[in-house]
């Protein structure tokens, strides 16, 4: 078992850069990042530099020398982190399977985000995946989609993957975005926040120009939407803005409605957390260092809220200054001068998010809405319909409807349906979803065998407790 300064959960952005700035100031550092190499979602890859990747965009480009600054010691890819102590110590299993410990004097989660799931019809066929993934695919292994290809949903994540596409000579066949009109128009009123940040408003501006210029059909203000087929998905049935019913053909559908935090960690550990009703999701609680409600236990970036990967990186940096500062590496005036920056960009950066909130609300996501016979918990195949009853039979909590459904009881812990059974019992019993809450989450924060846990070689006691 080590025993290091500063422990890092998750090699993203904000890890990797308060990584560098904890070494910086003298601190010894681990990193534990599940994925087979560093960089997170928005930097998967980087460290694999080619001619093709060149291509995604120059902020991508960036991760290759974060990536190396950060490279050190004790910065462990492939290696996951599958329980956490109130006091920090972290159980992990390394890549060959072994189960290890870490108990640092100081804990930050910077998990990032998950896109959010998106329960609509024929979603679970083969031949649907989320367009995150799909880029995932592009910046790791320069995959890019056979076949007829249709992007469907809403946010920015949709319009850039559909700009890569292009660039890679990978035109979709077509982009159905779901953005409402209302979100449009209330747009203007955080236009002027946005303005302060020009560069993030004109690579926006750059995404529409191209697709614009592009051969790709681009339906617009698209409800309604579901997908079809009989072994696999083959095509996706929307109406426009105009009221027109459309079905278009398809060999792969990409959905995607936004990202929200991945707070798997920060729930364990029983984090205070809030509901941001203009990201539609939930916050785990922070002050400006990034400390959260338990004392010692840091999170930053993503993970809390979903601000970008600017201000992802500041916060990273933020919270090592904070760190640094109560285990005594620098004074208070030191983290003040260091953090002025950091935090003034941050600043900058959060005020642009209510512009991205109001244009692009989550829309294929709103399961308050789904027909019965949706599918809402994955593992469990919980439809919609089920999840009502049990709710007027007497489940009034998600923890509750476990008992009725085993709605968030498989593999991914509610990761693909903790927000939508939240949407479904708010709407059955008028009660906000921020007081209805999500369930608990326990360790194994994934599945894991038996047989792993058992060649613990320190407190084994502690971890079957």
């Amino acid at each position: 078992m080590s025993a290091p300064d500063l422990l890092i959960i998750g090699g993203g952005s904000t890890g990797l850069s308060a990584s560098i700035v904890a070494r910086e100031l003298g601190l010894s550092v681990e990193l534990l990042d599940e994925r087979p190499a560093l960089g997170g979602n928005y930097f998967a890859g980087a460290g694999n530099p080619s001619a093709g990747k060149t291509k995604l965009g120059e902020g991508y480009a960036q991760g290759a020398d974060l990536l190396r600054k950060a490279n050190g010691p004790g910065m462990r890819n492939g290696a996951f982190a599958w329980r956490i102590e109130p006091d920090g110590k972290t159980y992990f299993i390394d890549p060959a399977g072994k189960v290890g410990s870490i108990s640092p004097r100081r804990l930050l989660i910077a998990t990032g985000a998950q896109e959010r799931p998106v329960p609509i019809a024929g979603a679970l066929l083969p031949g649907v995946m989320y367009a995150g993934a799909a880029q995932l695919m592009l910046k790791t292994f320069g995959s890019i989609p056979a076949g007829r290809a249709v992007l469907v949903g809403c946010g920015p994540l949709l319009l850039l993957l559909a700009k890569q596409l292009l660039s890679q000579g990978a035109a979709p066949a077509a982009l159905i975005e779901t953005t409402p009109r209302a979100g449009l128009l209330i747009t203007a009123t955080s236009l002027p926040a946005a303005l302060k940040v020009p560069a993030l408003l004109s690579e926006g501006l750059g995404f529409r120009s191209a697709l614009k210029k592009s051969a790709m059909a681009w339906h617009r203000q698209a409800s309604g939407v579901f997908i079809s087929g009989r072994d696999k998905a083959q095509s996706v049935t929307f109406t426009d803005r105009h009221g027109q019913r459309h079905t278009i053909m398809a060999d792969l559908i990409l959905l995607h409605d936004g990202v929200i935090p991945n707070d798997h960690v920060a729930r364990q550990l029983k984090c205070k957390e809030t509901w941001n009703p203009g990201q539609h999701c939930f916050n785990t609680t922070v002050d400006q260092w990034g400390e959260t409600s338990r004392k010692g236990i840091f999170a930053a970036g993503d993970c809390t809220g979903i601000w970008g990967v600017e201000a992802a990186r500041m916060s990273g940096e933020i919270a090592a200054l904070e760190i640094a500062r109560q285990l005594g590496f620098i004074n208070a005036d030191e983290r003040d001068r260091r953090a002025a920056e950091p935090l003034r960009q941050r600043a900058r950066q959060v005020a642009f998010r209510p512009f991205v909130e109001t244009h692009f609300p989550p829309t294929l996501a709103r399961a308050g809405f789904a027909d019965g016979d949706t599918v809402i918990c994955r593992c469990e195949m919980v439809t919609a319909g089920e999840i009502r009853l049990a709710v007027r039979q007497g489940a009034s909590g998600p923890d509750q409807l476990k008992s009725f459904t085993r709605c968030g009881m498989g593999p991914c812990q509610g990761r693909s349906c903790a927000m939508a059974v939240a949407e479904i019992i708010a709407s059955e019993t008028g009660r906000s979803i921020g007081e209805i809450g999500r369930h608990d989450i326990r360790a194994p924060l994934k599945p894991l065998p038996l047989g792993q846990i058992a060649t613990a070689r320190d407190a084994a006691e502690e971890i079957v407790a």
